[in-house]
């Protein structure tokens, strides 16, 4: 959770410098702290290390490649152990240019997770390791640091989760790398990226929220006048009702992609917005896991020069993993940086 919020204060700095062109493969070492919790909720931390390869395919897009290993992740006495292999896909709203440059991340991986368990025949223990094969989902938040366009360096702030494992928590993952290859110069159209922060009403179900939810808003627009907008938030809840041993809070990260369509009168952009909504609840209890979901609503933009204000109501849908679905509807506000790619000269 810390990781997240230093990223996302960090979002507002991107690309408020000199931005230029980037070399377009970058390779280097990685590593990784993973927080999870045990079943009383005490959190644990854990180091991992391992090597990445990214690739930058577009003007707002990069593929990579990344491997990772945690040899304990012991949180319960058990021996266990991760090796990750992972897809990234990073998305870019104003580029990779710049000295930083903030990005959101998604990964999906093949998760290797070797366990101990203790095997009695009559009055003789042994202990035996078994080794199996998981899917894994990674989304999160991130900030590239460009040196020029010899070097880069990432970190990142995601909620990882192993579906089948004991392996769902938050983590972050700093990169340095060299940069290969061609240089990428790119005509992207504008973006935006900046912090932002909602208030949640409840509608129905059994979550409430604890205090406002903070996050960062990225927007990309396209080419043919709709925009592309992505918002990430941590969200402190609570359920209502009965509450499990470990208690009533219930810490999520919500990541809400979504397309918006919208008019454009002189003072800014009047939208509406729709997109699937992913919750990635990294605290014990019933809602541990991944709670899938669709957000809607409308905003609107105030152009103010090189910043941009924004204010959204949209409605919130998830089922929890029970099958109970709750409803709620959150207000937001974002201040941002308003980005684009300078004029070719005629």
């Amino acid at each position: 959770m810390r990781a997240l919020w230093i990223i996302t204060a960090l979002v507002y700095l991107g690309g408020s410098s000199a931005a230029p062109a980037q070399r377009r493969i970058r390779l280097g070492p990685t590593y990784g702290s993973l927080s999870l919790e045990d079943a009383s909720g005490t959190s644990h931390s854990f180091s991992g290390f391992g090597g990445a390869v990214a690739l930058i395919t577009g003007d707002d897009g990069e593929t990579g490649i990344a491997i990772t290993r945690y040899s304990d992740l012991s949180t319960d006495n058990v021996a266990r152990s991760l090796t990750l292999f992972a897809f990234d896909s990073y998305y870019y709203p104003v580029g990779t240019r710049g000295a930083l440059a903030p990005f959101a991340t998604t990964t999906l991986g093949l998760a290797r997770v070797s366990e101990s368990s203790s095997i009695c025949v009559l009055l003789s223990c042994r202990d035996t390791v078994s080794t199996m094969s998981h899917f894994a989902l990674a989304f999160g938040l991130g900030l590239r640091v460009n040196l020029d366009n010899e070097a880069a360096a990432t970190v990142t702030g995601r909620f990882l989760q192993v579906p089948g494992t004991q392996i769902q928590g938050l983590e972050a993952v700093a990169n340095a790398s060299i940069t290969l290859g061609a240089v990428r110069r790119g005509s992207f159209l504008e973006g935006t990226a900046g912090p932002a922060v909602g208030a949640l009403i409840p509608v129905s179900g059994a979550l409430r929220a604890r205090a406002p939810f903070v996050g960062a808003r990225f927007r990309r627009d396209k080419p043919n006048g709709t925009s592309l907008g992505l918002q990430l938030d941590f969200a402190p809840l609570e359920l209502t009702g009965t509450c499990p041993s470990t208690g009533c809070d219930v810490n999520a990260i919500l990541f809400a992609p979504g397309y918006e369509a919208s008019v454009r009168p002189p003072w800014g952009r009047l939208y509406g917005e729709v997109g699937l909504l992913l919750a990635g609840v990294y605290s014990q209890g019933p809602d541990r896991g991944i709670a899938e979901g669709a957000h809607g609503g409308i905003g609107v933009d105030l152009d103010a020069g090189a910043l941009l204000w924004n204010f959204n109501s949209r409605l919130l849908w998830l089922q929890r993993r029970g099958g109970d679905n709750v409803f709620g509807i959150e207000l937001g506000v974002s201040l941002s940086l308003n980005l684009g790619h300078p004029k070719a000269p005629k």
